[in-house]
């Protein structure tokens, strides 16, 4: 914690040991974390792994940045792929003869 409380120039971030006692843990690991980790985006969960952190009803929990619970379904489609799927089977689908009716004429 002491590199917290250190001086810029030295390579610190400058905060008192009273603002690092109010900081979260979440927040002294973000401060404490190699740049380098934090700016590789590259980094993602492939969605078939994701599938194996949901339960058995397909959801997966987590929380967000200010502590709320998050619940997310994982249906194996979102959406709109199902949206566009539904609507690319409409248009090939081939379409058939109408029916002629028989109109009678000058009745």
């Amino acid at each position: 914690m002491r590199v917290l409380c250190d001086n810029g120039m030295e390579g610190g971030h400058g905060y008192t040991p009273s603002q690092v006692g109010e900081m979260t843990l979440d927040q002294i690991l973000m401060l404490m974390t190699d740049r380098k980790f934090l700016l590789n985006r590259k980094n993602t969960v492939d969605p078939m792994q994701a599938t194996s952190m949901a339960d058995e009803d397909g959801v997966i929990k987590g929380r967000a940045a200010d502590g709320t619970p998050i619940k997310g379904r994982i249906a194996g489609k979102s959406k709109a792929r199902m949206l566009m799927e539904k609507q690319a089977a409409k248009q090939t689908k081939p379409r058939g003869r109408r029916e002629r009716r028989n109109r009678k004429v000058g009745v």
